[in-house]
């Protein structure tokens, strides 16, 4: 049976015409005029995702709908062509990318300007608006382009962030009420249209008195880009601000220089503006669905050693999580600084315990006695979590049982210029992250794990030897055990500072922290080699019979030794290649093999080792691959 409604037939229309867009519009419009309407609405969405692109959200919509694409017109083969048509795809590959590290420090500057209601004119597909969202704003963004839309819609959907709605809008024309959004951000919109004049006039005139617009735009062509219609400078950007609502920006030095920002505060009138309540919410699309929130509880240990300076702000921002089931446990680890007296507007919310100095292991262990939670979060001293933090973390383990740690996005800035320095990002690994690839570097930004509190069962406590490098230890034997997954958001802004780390035993000064840091892996590497077999690291080769590949696996561990200058384990693995790839005849390894071999070899060179015995293995394996090339 077929699905004939007039909305099915017009939006079917519009996808062999070539005008996808057209068909997002019409489901957009039935959805705000006719929700009941879901299950032909979100086969039709579906239907339209697999024609831009968009095939994950495509499976989604299908999975909420009863309708199969099958059932939706008596032109599927014409549908079918252009499904598979490469052109309509392309338009929204920009949507479908990575963001570069540039691209994430200007998001992360942003964000936190953002206050209140926020109207993102031009959001794209969501991504700056999940930084905004993150930092405790509720996001309302318009967009030209409906695909984009849909696009936000899901990411943020799929993120469980509740805070952040869309809606298909021309910013020449916003079809809001005066003075209403406390924030208005204009980023990267003014380059690419016409009258970027009229887009500061709407942004002006939707914006509260008090309230501040935001506008970014890139800094004359340093982002050469075929659809950009205006190049601006300085000067250039705060003339058009000033013709178009008579102010001049106040200039953000924080954004990369690829960028120039500013943002103007509207003033507060004499006259008293009439005040209009207005449900933001019900102008805009509703989400496509919602994730199952947690009320369990959290057992938050924050380890303290001299950290008086930062310390309430650390715990504040805690307190201030949107998941309010928490339990606070803070272990002084023998400061010597007034470290109580600095949490004493806490202390009635908080547990605080004083212990003699041993390190931030043994103040972590000192936390474990005391949790009573179904999961735990080792938070920093010096770090301060945004707001989203556990609700959204905690939604994951709902959805997958089986977790055992959920990860985070992270923003490390400048403790003295609060310039930030870096955004950690996994995006590009997070679907095989795995023990394995943990092996290789801790990619986990340790302050924005929470794992559950029955990972301490099969892996007991933190490992007091370790003065640096603690946390890499603990994840890497959690990764044993445990699944793990990485939730794009950031979650924590990650202080740097040059403060001393470690111990009062064992000081690390902020000059000597890679150094130390390196020390300390050495130490968790050669116990990893002598405790984990390594049929357990590379499990996928070593289930299968072929013996090359458990030979390249070798290689590969012997690659990441050599990372750590462990000399001995990397003259382990490559005698037992040689001796095992003689015995075969000399196989042909895979070319990534290779690489890794020739990497080695460079890694020898470039050190300068003498190690006559690993000269020697390593010399008689690039024989073997000699003989083959």
């Amino acid at each position: 049976m077929t699905v004939a409604s007039t909305l099915t037939f017009s939006v079917v229309e519009t996808i062999i015409v070539g005008n996808p867009e057209r068909g997002y519009e019409l489901c957009f419009n039935e959805l705000m005029n006719n929700p009941s309407n879901k299950e032909e609405i979100n086969a039709l969405l579906g239907l339209l995702s697999a024609v831009v692109g968009n095939h994950e959200v495509s499976d989604m919509y299908f999975s909420q709908s009863k309708i199969a694409l099958e059932q939706l017109n008596a032109n599927f083969n014409r549908v079918m062509k252009q499904i598979n048509n490469m052109d309509i795809k392309k338009k929204w590959d920009n949507y479908r990318r990575d963001r570069n590290q540039a691209e994430l420090i200007r998001m992360s500057v942003t964000a936190p300007l953002c206050k209140g209601d926020v109207l993102e004119i031009g959001c794209a597909n969501g991504d700056l608006s999940v930084f905004i969202a993150s930092h405790g704003s509720n996001l309302f963004g318009v967009d030209v382009d409906p695909v984009a839309i849909d696009l936000a819609r899901h990411k943020v959907a799929k993120l469980g962030i509740d805070t952040c709605c869309f809606q298909v809008g021309n910013g020449y024309q916003l079809q809001f009420e005066d003075n209403i959004f406390d924030t208005v951000v204009v980023a990267e919109v003014l380059e690419h249209v016409d009258d970027p004049k009229r887009i500061l006039q709407e942004a002006y005139r939707v914006c509260k008195p008090g309230g501040t617009i935001i506008v970014s735009v890139p800094n004359g062509y340093s982002i050469p880009d075929p659809d950009h219609c205006n190049i601006f400078t300085r000067p250039l950007l705060n003339g058009l601000v000033d013709n178009a609502i008579g102010s001049s920006l106040t200039w953000n030095d924080h954004i990369p220089n690829q960028w120039i920002m500013g943002t103007v505060k509207k003033p507060i009138m004499d006259v008293e503006v009439p005040y209009t309540s207005v449900n933001i919410k019900e102008l805009f699309l509703p989400q496509p669905f919602t994730l199952p929130k947690s009320d369990k509880l959290v057992s938050v240990i924050i380890a303290t050693y001299n950290r008086s300076k930062y310390i309430a702000d650390s715990v504040e921002s805690v307190l201030q999580q949107t998941h309010q089931n928490i339990e606070v446990i803070v272990v002084d680890d023998g400061s010597n600084e007034p470290t109580k007296e600095a949490l004493a507007p806490y202390l009635d919310r908080i547990t605080y315990i004083y212990k003699e100095n041993g390190g931030k292991s043994s103040a972590v262990n000192e936390a474990i006695k005391h949790v009573n939670g179904d999961f735990i979060w080792v938070f920093d001293d010096d770090d301060i979590a945004l707001p989203l933090k556990l609700e959204l973390q905690l939604k994951r383990f709902e959805l997958n049982p089986n977790l055992g740690m959920v990860h985070t996005r992270g923003i490390s800035f400048n403790g003295a210029t609060h310039q930030v320095d870096l955004v950690h990002d996994l995006s590009p690994l997070s679907e095989q992250l795995d023990f394995k690839q943990l092996v290789r570097g801790c990619f986990i930004h340790g302050p924005t794990v929470i794992f559950k509190r029955e990972c301490l069962r099969v892996i007991g406590e933190w490992d007091v030897e370790l003065i640096r490098a603690q946390d890499y230890d603990y994840w890497l034997r959690l990764a044993r055990y445990f699944e793990m997954e990485y939730l794009p958001v950031p979650t924590v802004r990650y202080r740097t500072h040059n403060g001393v780390r470690g111990s009062e035993q064992s000081p690390v000064t902020y000059n000597d922290i890679i150094a130390k840091t390196n020390d300390y892996e050495q130490i968790i590497f050669k116990k990893l080699y002598r405790t984990v077999q390594i049929s357990e690291i590379y499990k996928d080769v070593f289930k299968s019979d072929n013996v090359v590949l458990m030979l390249e696996a070798f290689i590969e561990r012997a690659l990441v030794y050599a990372g750590k200058s462990l000399t001995d384990e990397i003259k382990l693995d490559i005698k037992i290649v040689r001796e095992n790839a003689h015995n075969l005849g000399n196989p042909c390894f895979s070319q990534e093999a290779i690489q890794n071999i020739e990497a080695l070899a460079n890694i020898v060179f470039e050190k300068g080792w003498t190690d006559k015995e690993l000269l020697t293995e390593l010399l008689g394996v690039v024989n073997i691959i000699s003989l083959k090339d």
